[in-house]
């Protein structure tokens, strides 16, 4: 788990964009926020549309729970690091691009 404290400034790359957001928030609204290029449709970890890949810092994201873990194993075709934007709380500084 990240040492960093909720509220603090901390630095998102998502894709190529590099933002500056607080910790704490949620990676969801953070990407619809600032416009990037994770696309998303339900907010509710059902859809899977909102698939990314954790290229850097996954020990800086919330844990994963039961939901997210059995739609991600159903998107990820295997693929390791891979989360849900709608279900990630952004704990410290991390890079995640889109499942693609």
């Amino acid at each position: 788990m990240s040492s960093e404290r909720s509220g603090q400034e901390i630095e998102l790359r998502v894709g190529d964009d590099v933002l500056k957001v607080r910790s704490g928030e949620m990676l969801i609204d953070i990407c619809e926020h600032h416009q990037t290029c994770i696309m998303f449709s339900c907010r509710a970890a059902s859809c899977g549309t909102c698939a990314i890949v954790v290229e850097q810092g996954m020990e800086n994201l919330s844990p994963m729970d039961g939901l997210e873990a059995i739609v991600v194993e159903e998107v990820s075709e295997g693929r390791p690091n891979v989360r849900l934007a709608c279900q990630v709380q952004i704990l410290g500084s991390a890079y995640v691009r889109p499942l693609s």
